[in-house]
């Protein structure tokens, strides 16, 4: 299953407990596309929890925005 997590504008715990929550959910060949406008959530947030959870990961930066591709 694919699934898009848009956290454009949002910070301080709000993102790491969308994307935990989200990623506690999933199954093995799951897809998450994380967005994100702020360094800071992919540094602090996405990075750490996709290595708790085991995803591959992919970083790419879309002008302003950040865009992960979190593979279970």
């Amino acid at each position: 299953m694919k699934s898009e997590l848009n956290l454009i504008g949002l910070c301080c715990s709000v993102p790491h407990l969308m994307i935990y929550n989200k990623l506690k959910k999933m199954n093995k060949g799951d897809i998450l596309i994380v967005i994100t406008d702020d360094l800071t959530v992919v540094q602090r947030d996405v990075i750490p929890l996709a290595q708790k959870f085991g995803c591959k990961m992919d970083i790419k930066k879309e002008g302003d925005e950040y865009k992960i591709e979190l593979i279970m």
